[in-house]
């Protein structure tokens, strides 16, 4: 269960509600499933999802998932859908908000194996004219640049990271396969439908980029949270394991920068993520091999 300070819990809800209200939904029996960039709730009765951020970040991201979400739907993509019959984003104050279709997740019984056939069918589409490049390096410079409760010498430390980090991925770059990427494509984000189809959430990262970066995902979750069967049911499923490539070192880096890059504009708020973020980073600092804990 995700522990906010009350301070914060009292805010989301007084969002919740007046997202709720624009979209003709009920919050008043809405569970938090998880608050990391987005909050998330379920409403279960009412079959839905409501998803939101706030900031500039959180509203150009919610325009991006929303035009993706249709476009995915129109093409029959492996992907949860919106919630029909009403405009999305919907905007309250300075939070930007998606509602979708509740499905079924976080069957225990789901493994590596599972994340193949969505990610085959992504990576076989044609990504929608205009799409943006994937870019983790600018999303990373915004977050720093709000980062609130981040000791001095970690947010230079990240700076310096990022900034090499980029360099090493642009020369990379002419000999990495391009395509529909989703960008964040691990089980956390996988749903199912009733049909028994695997489909994916979270369409933040989706963008045209480098397809072994969704492989990268589960790599690196074997190496910083033991889940090594994952990682190689996903391998053998999919017909390729990326951390054989070239590439592997570069995007692994750039993976793990994510994992301790992304919660950093509200620490100071939400002090078990904080404990979770401090120990991920300090290991990465020092390149020590611990496993990681997963942010709740």
């Amino acid at each position: 269960m995700t522990n906010l300070t009350p301070e914060l819990d009292q805010k989301l809800k007084h969002a919740l509600k007046a997202i709720c209200q624009e979209a003709g939904l009920v919050a008043d029996e809405a569970e938090l499933i998880k608050y990391t960039n987005n909050a998330v709730y379920c409403l279960p009765t009412q079959g839905a999802v409501v998803r939101f951020g706030a900031g500039d970040l959180a509203s150009q991201r919610a325009n991006h998932v929303a035009n993706i979400a249709t476009w995915l739907q129109a093409n029959d993509a492996p992907a949860v859908r919106l919630a029909p019959g009403m405009s999305q984003p919907i905007l309250f104050e300075n939070y930007s908000a998606t509602i979708w279709e509740l499905l079924e997740a976080g069957n225990p019984t789901w493994t590596g194996a599972e994340l193949a056939a969505p990610l085959l069918g992504w990576h076989k589409l044609t990504p929608i004219p205009g799409l943006k490049q994937w870019d983790p390096f600018s999303s990373a410079r915004s977050r720093l640049a709000m980062a609130d409760g981040l000791p001095a010498d970690d947010h230079s430390w990240l700076v310096r990271q990022w900034s090499e980090i980029e360099a090493d991925y642009r020369a990379l770059l002419p000999d990495l396969r391009i395509g529909l990427l989703h960008g964040d494509a691990y089980i956390g984000n996988l749903l199912r439908e009733p049909s028994g189809r695997f489909v994916f959430c979270d369409f933040d990262g989706t963008s045209i980029g480098p397809l072994a970066y969704d492989l990268v995902v589960a790599a690196v979750s074997a190496l910083r949270f033991g889940a090594v069967q994952d990682h190689e049911a996903l391998a053998a499923t999919y017909g390729l394991d990326v951390t054989t490539l070239p590439a592997w070192p570069v995007l692994r880096r750039i993976r793990e920068l994510v994992l301790v890059t992304s919660v950093i504009t509200d620490l100071r708020n939400r002090p078990d993520i904080a404990k979770v973020h401090a120990h991920r980073l300090a290991t990465l600092r020092s390149g020590a091999h611990e496993l990681w804990h997963r942010y709740k």
